[in-house]
Formats: C-alpha cells, sequence, structure tokens
C-alpha cells in the first residue's frame, strides 16, 4: 500500500495571460464572460485552492490597462518582454518570481471556468503522493481527457526552466509517465474547456 504525505507541501502558482488572442479579438488578460473580467477571479481560485503566492504573466502593454483597474489581486504582476515565443516563455519569467524548491501550479487564463475546489482537490491527491515533489499531477475527466492546471513538484521545475520557450510544456507530460498524477474532476467542466475563438466564447457563457 502507498504510503501518504503528512502534508501537503506549499505551491505558488503561475497564471499565464501574456495571449495575444487574435482569434479571440480581444487579450486573453482582459476576457470577459458575462461582462465579468476572469483574470481576478482566476487569481482568487488559486489562492483560495491554495496556491500561497501567484504570480500573473501578461503583455507588457497590459500592465497599465490592469493597473487602472484596480490590478487583479495577484501578489505579483509582471510582463514577459518577449510573448511570441510562447508560453513556456511565459512561464520561465513567472518562475524567476518564485523560489526555486517549491512546487508551482501553472493555469492558462484562456481556461477562465477554474474553481478553487478544483485546485484544491488537485493539491490534495497531489500531496497524498508518497514523493509529490518528484510528481506532476493534471486534472482528467472521467472520459481520459486531459485539463488544467498542471501542477509541478519542487524536483521536475528544474526540467521547465530548463526548456527552450519555443518547447510546449506537454514535453515534460511525455517525459516520464509513471510520475504523471491523473486526478478525475466529475460534474466540472471548468478544467477542461478553454477559449480560443468567439464561437467557443459564447459557448461558455451559456454556461454561466
Amino acid at each position: 500500500m502507498m504510503s501518504t504525505h503528512p502534508q501537503t507541501p506549499p505551491c505558488d502558482g503561475i497564471l499565464l495571460a501574456a495571449g495575444a488572442g487574435r482569434r479571440l479579438g480581444l487579450p486573453k488578460a482582459l476576457l470577459e464572460l458575462q461582462d465579468i473580467w476572469m483574470l481576478p477571479r482566476l487569481v482568487s481560485a488559486m489562492q483560495l485552492g491554495g496556491c500561497e503566492r501567484v504570480v500573473v504573466v501578461v503583455r507588457e502593454e497590459h500592465l497599465g490597462v490592469i493597473d487602472a483597474r484596480g490590478g487583479c489581486g495577484a501578489e505579483v504582476l509582471l510582463s514577459n518582454p518577449n510573448p511570441e515565443t510562447g508560453r513556456t516563455g511565459s512561464i520561465h519569467c513567472g518562475l524567476e518570481a518564485l523560489e526555486s524548491d517549491r512546487a508551482a501550479m501553472i493555469h492558462s487564463c484562456d481556461i477562465p471556468l477554474l474553481s478553487a475546489e478544483a485546485v484544491l482537490q488537485l493539491r490534495h491527491d497531489w500531496g497524498q503522493l508518497e514523493k509529490p515533489q518528484e510528481a506532476v499531477a493534471r486534472l482528467m475527466t472521467p472520459g481520459g481527457k486531459g485539463g488544467h492546471p498542471l501542477l509541478l513538484g519542487a524536483k521536475v521545475v528544474p526540467e521547465v526552466r530548463a526548456l527552450s520557450p519555443e518547447t510546449p510544456l506537454r514535453q515534460i507530460l511525455r517525459a516520464d509517465q509513471d510520475r504523471l498524477l491523473n486526478v478525475i474532476r466529475r460534474g466540472d467542466p471548468g478544467p477542461f474547456m478553454d477559449v480560443d475563438t468567439r464561437e467557443q466564447l459564447k459557448l461558455l457563457e451559456s454556461l454561466l
């Protein structure tokens, strides 16, 4: 029988919000559903779910916009100077603002319906592993579709730091299937629905 970890290790969060949103027609950081700005809600979900510090990475031109709106509630708001290189580059920016010996939960703002309960479930199940800091965890539907966020144990984080900015994060998922924990999330479409187009935006709004 697998032994359990006596206490869930501390975890910080990185929220990726530097996407240009060209197909969507607006920047991902400013995404709204039914006139509700989603970025602060995602920050809150990660905080209430147990992330001790949340870093939001945006495009430089949106720093002032977010500040003018009163901020997004994150402990750290910073810009990716080269957002076109890809999401991994934004992850690198976020990791630079965090301590190197802690787990990191990574989420993207174009998956806007993430709840604190989903974050709590992911952290709890990951924390029950014998060696959580060596594991990668993600949410999954009962049907086998992988979702977000992605939780990286502290000993996995250096592998992400070593990736080139153009390398997709899924390479970490494929590197070692034995360390991957799939946490089944039932009755909650939020972690599995992203918004890249106007059609997807209307679909998500219809679920609210």
